[in-house]
């Protein structure tokens, strides 16, 4: 080996030594550090950022009666309610709401059954008219099953079926007026039970 290739090798050798030292040492391009690992990557990217959290779930409201449904509810009376149920179709069924009472029948009834809800209500009617001396009016009301005639009839009975019942409870007979509509004016559809149902009534108006 002569002088020129020995030199060579040493001056290659320095330089390999020299640029490892340059880029490891100094840079720090070699340090294991320096690549992040697959898992670490993985995590990085996967991060949400500030705009992709999640808002916290607000609570659900549940609604709080107003003074005035605490008010109704308080001054329904104790049995009533604001419909006929059409679970008892083949019951007499009583609502009252304010000055109007509405007392449903079952097909081809024309006596009120015996019912203490609904014998209470009728006590209760009484009393207030002897009281204060108001009058009522007692209209009676059928389905369209049957004849005109026959259906005035059945709905004229209805009502002074009940203009009894109140005289017998101490109301003057002057104070009550009694009239029947027949078929003529429906409260519901007369196609279905339900309907026919809420068509078999009495109302009554109290007159102040």
């Amino acid at each position: 080996m002569n002088t020129k290739s020995s030199v060579f090798i040493v001056f290659a050798v320095w330089t390999a030594i020299c640029w490892r030292w340059y880029v490891c040492g100094i840079m720090g391009a070699c340090s294991p550090q320096s690549t992040p690992e697959p898992e670490q990557v993985h995590a990085v990217q996967e991060k949400p950022s500030p705009t992709t959290v999640p808002e916290e779930e607000t609570p659900e409201i549940q609604p709080v009666a107003s003074d005035n449904s605490v008010a109704e509810n308080a001054a329904q009376p104790s049995g009533a309610s604001k419909s006929a149920s059409s679970d008892h179709m083949d019951q007499v069924q009583v609502v009252e709401v304010k000055d109007k009472m509405v007392i449903y029948y079952p097909y081809k009834s024309t006596q009120k059954e015996e019912n203490a809800i609904i014998d209470g209500h009728l006590e209760s009617l009484a009393q207030k008219l002897k009281q204060s001396g108001a009058k009522v009016t007692i209209t009676g009301h059928t389905d369209f099953v049957g004849e005109p005639d026959e259906n005035y009839r059945f709905g004229l009975l209805r009502a002074n079926g009940i203009k009894d019942i109140l005289i017998k409870k101490g109301v003057a007979s002057t104070q009550i007026k009694c009239t029947s509509m027949g078929d003529k004016k429906p409260a519901a559809t007369n196609d279905t039970p339900y309907g026919r149902y809420l068509n078999r009534r009495v109302e009554i108006l109290l007159i102040q």
